[in-house]
C-alpha cells in the first residue's frame, strides 16, 4: 500500500473521540488532505513546507522525488513506466488513461492516481473498479458546487469505489469544502504558494466529520438481467452486469 493510500484511509476515518491530552493529537489530523501541484522538486519542497499533504509533479524524472521533500507523486504519459519512478522515490504516480501505456503500469508497488477520462458511461467507472487505485482526480470543480454536481461525483463514487480527487481554487469556502468532503472528495489540489497557504488555513477550520444515517447502506446494483437468468433457456447464461 502507498503511504498516499494510508493518508486517505487515515483522513475518512471516524475515531471516536479521546479524552484528556489524546484530544489534541486527533484534531491535528486532517479530514481532508491538501494537494500541491508542482512542475519541478523545487517548487514542491515549498509546497509541502507550507502544509501540503503531498505534491504532485506535472513534470518529472524519476530522480526529482529525492529533492521533492514530501509524499511525491509524478504525473506520467506514454511509454513513461511507473517503475522507474518508484525506484526514484516516488510513492505513487498520476496518469491519464488516454494517453499512457498499459504497459507503464503494470508496477505492483507504487501507487497509482488515475485522471477521470472525459465523459465517462456508467460501463466506463464499473470497469475502473476493478483497477487497483489510491484515487481518482475527477479534475476541477468550477464556479459554486451545485447539487445536481454533487449528484455527479456521488455517481462516480458509487460505480468506482475508489475515493475522488479534485482541484479547487484558492478562494473556496469552508462550507464548500465541507459539502465536498461529503460527496467522497478525500482531497482537493492546488498550484502556487499562495493557494496552498490560503487552502490549509481552510481545511484546517473543517469541523469533524459527522457520521450519515445512511453511511452503511450500501449502494443497489442490482443486474437488470438477473430475473430473466431462472425463467430462460437452461442451455445459455444471461450475465448481468457484476
Amino acid at each position: 500500500m502507498s503511504k498516499l493510500a494510508e493518508r486517505i484511509r487515515k483522513a475518512v476515518r471516524l475515531d471516536a473521540q479521546p479524552l484528556g491530552f489524546m484530544a489534541a493529537r486527533t484534531a491535528a489530523e486532517p479530514s481532508m488532505l491538501l494537494g500541491g501541484l508542482a512542475k519541478d522538486a523545487k517548487s514542491a519542497a515549498d509546497l509541502a513546507k507550507r502544509g501540503a499533504d503531498f505534491v504532485v509533479l506535472t513534470k518529472a524524472s524519476p530522480g526529482d522525488a529525492k529533492d521533492a521533500g514530501a509524499l511525491a507523486g509524478a504525473l506520467i504519459e506514454g511509454e513513461a513506466d511507473a517503475k522507474a519512478y518508484r525506484e526514484g522515490g516516488f510513492d505513487f504516480v498520476v496518469f491519464d488513461p488516454d494517453r499512457t501505456s498499459s504497459t507503464a503500469v503494470l508496477d505492483d508497488g507504487v501507487g497509482y492516481v488515475m485522471l477521470l477520462p472525459k465523459d465517462a458511461s456508467d460501463i466506463d467507472l464499473r470497469a475502473i473498479e476493478s483497477f487497483q487505485l489510491d484515487a481518482i482526480d475527477v479534475g476541477e470543480i468550477k464556479g459554486s458546487l451545485t447539487v445536481r454536481r454533487q449528484i455527479e461525483l456521488r455517481r462516480i463514487y458509487a460505480l468506482t469505489r475508489k475515493p475522488l480527487l479534485a482541484a479547487v481554487p484558492a478562494d473556496i469556502s469552508v462550507p464548500a469544502l465541507q459539502a465536498l468532503r461529503d460527496t467522497n472528495v478525500v482531497g482537493v489540489m492546488a498550484e502556487g504558494a499562495d493557494a496552498v497557504d490560503r487552502l490549509r488555513a481552510s481545511i484546517d477550520a473543517l469541523p469533524a466529520r459527522a457520521r450519515r444515517k445512511d453511511e452503511e447502506r450500501p449502494t443497489p446494483l442490482v443486474p437488470r438481467a438477473a430475473a430473466v437468468a431462472d425463467e430462460g433457456d437452461d442451455d445459455h447464461d444471461h450475465d448481468g452486469l457484476p
